[in-house]
């Protein structure tokens, strides 16, 4: 399906955007079996170009979903700033929660990166699916915040570690629906085999997405849903994927 239409009949007509375009065929896959025995790799550059090359076709989906998803995780931060900005304890308590609630919301976003590297299409149901995967999504993003910020507040590099190996944790339980913590130590041995790969593409992601949003944050109408096919690319080369979202 092409990007753009036309209409034959008036060539005076601008061309409309196909919103939920079918990505380009996908390239090179990984397997579970292959992830686990560290047989895969990925150049850096090639994910970040492929997932650049899949963005067009997918940003006014991805971001009729995301606009109202990011505003309920905003409008909790803010509310929970301002009731807890005077107890400590209970600013932190409810940063954790924070934690497990933004892997609920999001993960349909993620799931979005992910079908769109296996060249599947997307629609907007696949922005919410996170919902009707609330409790892995929740119990796996409290695992995650928790053990990363013991690992920051014992000796600072554990906590780096860990934040980089579970980087794979909700791709694998919004494509392979994984229990919280098969997901987690999934992504952990797996990374972990690659971590400094992982490093590199996670920190050059962050910096890119980081200076789009200098000129008044109008670059992140790219970058983000860049970012989601970025991790889609990488899972797929590490993974590969099955598509249950």
């Amino acid at each position: 399906m092409s990007d753009t239409t036309s209409n034959p009949y008036n060539p005076y007509q601008a061309p409309a955007a196909d919103l939920n375009a079918r990505s380009p065929d996908p390239g090179r896959s990984g397997s579970i079996e292959d992830a686990l025995a560290g047989r895969y790799d990925f150049a850096i550059g090639d994910v970040l170009y492929e997932a650049w090359q899949l963005t067009p076709g997918m940003k006014g989906t991805f971001w009729r979903g995301a606009v109202p998803l990011y505003l309920a995780y905003l409008l909790a931060a803010v509310v929970g700033g301002v009731l807890y900005k005077n107890a400590p304890v209970m600013r932190v308590l409810f940063n954790l929660f924070l934690g497990a609630v933004a892997p609920v919301l999001f993960l349909g976003l993620v799931a979005m990166g992910v079908r769109r590297a296996a060249g599947l299409s997307i629609a907007l149901a696949t922005a919410f699916c996170g919902l009707r995967k609330a409790l892995p999504a929740f119990i796996a993003g409290l695992l995650t915040t928790l053990l990363t910020y013991v690992g920051l507040a014992l000796l600072l590099l554990p906590g780096i570690y860990l934040a980089i190996a579970y980087c794979m944790t909700f791709p694998l339980i919004a494509d392979r629906d994984f229990g919280p913590w098969q997901a987690l130590e999934t992504s952990r041995q797996v990374v972990s085999k690659h971590w400094f790969k992982y490093c590199g593409l996670l920190g050059m992601m962050g910096l890119l997405v980081g200076v789009s949003a200098v000129p008044l944050g109008i670059g992140l109408i790219w970058t983000v849903p860049w970012a989601a096919n970025v991790l889609g690319v990488a899972y797929r080369r590490t993974f590969g994927i099955v598509a249950t979202a």
